[in-house]
């Protein structure tokens, strides 16, 4: 079974502690660790994991959860959760941006919310004694201490506490650059949907003050040379793909200055 992990907790040794954690409860499994500097770049990552396991068994494990800013107001960081997507079990911090393009791209039906205090006490005391409980409820690193167990937990159908998540709680992310891939190529949040459709129009595209006029192209072939362009993208799921910024040859991030999180109008 494949379980991949996106994390922003991804230098080396959180990696090493996370996939062998992981690892250690799924015997005979495929884990692998990926970074996400933010929660709008865990967003994206997340829709295309979903996408790649094509609704197969397998679980998705993602931790954006921070504790400064808006996570003070939580007892101990950004509550978890988890949701299903066909046979696709995936664990996921929920405050914020993490779950907002599976929502935008309808891949939520029920997401459910943990409270890990009342989750570990429900645990068998055989499997976790009292010292380990507390060790867990009072960790600073959750997705090495808790999220591997909860999804062991959830996939081995041990009944553990959790309630239903109003998908009214999870922010709406906006038009952003999610991602800049190692060729400077911008993926937005834009669906082509979220287009005119016309190939043969220009479309004025705006990053702050910065306004440039573009042609929509359906496939990466057809931009010219040197030329930049809006392409349907290969991220997303179904016939449901993020539109992309590219500079034929060139990275488009480094031609216009745009980097993750920048917000971005196409009319």
């Amino acid at each position: 079974m494949q379980i991949t992990i996106i994390n922003d907790c991804c230098d080396q040794n959180a990696k090493l502690r996370q996939i062998s954690r992981v690892g250690s409860l799924f015997s005979s499994s495929s884990v692998n660790c990926f970074c996400a500097k933010s929660e709008i770049e865990a967003a994206g990552l997340l829709v295309d994991a979903i996408d790649s396991f094509e609704g197969r068994q397998g679980i998705i494990i993602v931790n954006i959860a921070p504790r400064n800013g808006r996570a003070k107001k939580w007892h101990n960081g950004t509550p978890f959760g988890f949701f299903r997507y066909k046979e696709t079990l995936i664990l996921a911090s929920l405050d914020g941006y993490v779950l907002s393009l599976a929502k935008k791209l309808n891949l939520l039906e029920d997401v459910y919310i943990f409270d890990i205090e009342e989750v570990v006490k429900s645990i068998d005391k055989q499997e976790l004694n009292e010292a380990e409980t507390n060790r867990i409820i009072n960790t600073q690193f959750r997705s090495f201490n808790f999220l591997p167990r909860a999804a062991f937990w959830l996939s081995h159908n041990i009944d553990i506490p959790y309630k239903k998540y109003e998908l009214s709680s999870i922010d709406n992310l906006g038009q952003k650059v999610w991602f800049v891939d190692n060729f400077g190529n911008i993926k937005t949040t834009y669906l082509l949907e979220e287009l005119s459709d016309k190939e043969d129009k220009q479309y004025e595209v705006a990053f702050g003050q910065t306004k440039i006029k573009m042609n929509l192209y359906k496939h990466l072939k057809d931009l010219p040379d040197d030329e930049i362009g809006l392409v349907v993208g290969s991220s997303g799921i179904e016939n449901k793909r993020f539109i992309e910024i590219i500079v034929q040859g060139k990275s488009a991030s480094v031609e216009l200055a745009v980097k993750c999180d920048d917000q971005i109008l196409i009319s």
